[in-house]
């Protein structure tokens, strides 16, 4: 059976309330959603609990999804918008900026000096303040452009985009200071 078929299978089944359904659609995309989380909330219990919530909005909202549509986008974005909600909670840290705003300068450490894995860019994410890191995550991991950004954390477009130079200077500072202890 091909990978649509059984998410149809499976999602017909959740849609009647079937319990091996949706163990079976959970034991499948489970992992991936806590990825997408984690990146967002930045610490693992945070992150198990809104992956939770985030299955608990897709079961009693399939009513919700068209058949045709990509389901696993769907559930990413249902995910996404839950761990953006957690990170909501702590109140992160989101700067409005006035109409006569001028672009940080860009005088911090070089992105080409600077070599770094994965594994480096992850742990300084995890010391970025909650608002950088949403940001961060929503732009780089997630695939959203400065626009879906400010109309999913309810702020203007410059105000998304300063963030994200800030987060990613920040980042940056966090990762140079990383290797010059390391």
């Amino acid at each position: 059976m091909k990978m649509e078929e059984t998410n149809a299978h499976l999602i017909e089944g959740c849609r009647r309330g079937n319990r091996t359904a949706q163990l079976a659609l959970y034991k499948q995309f489970a992992g991936r959603l806590y990825v997408a989380c984690l990146r967002i909330v930045g610490n693992t219990s945070e992150a198990e609990e809104a992956m939770q919530d985030a299955f608990l909005k897709i079961f009693t909202r399939l009513d919700q999804y068209q058949d045709g549509q990509c389901f696993e986008a769907w559930m990413h974005r249902i995910a996404v918008h839950t761990a953006i909600d957690y990170v909501r909670r702590q109140t992160p840290d989101w700067e409005e900026l006035s109409d006569n705003y001028t672009e940080p300068d860009d005088d911090g450490p070089d992105e080409e000096e600077i070599r770094y894995s994965v594994a480096q860019v992850k742990e300084a994410c995890k010391k970025l303040s909650a608002g950088y890191r949403v940001i961060l995550s929503l732009y780089l991991f997630e695939g959203y452009d400065m626009e879906e950004i400010a109309s999913i954390l309810k702020i203007q477009p410059p105000s998304v985009r300063s963030q994200y130079l800030r987060a990613k200077r920040k980042l940056l500072d966090i990762i140079a200071a990383n290797k010059e202890n390391g």
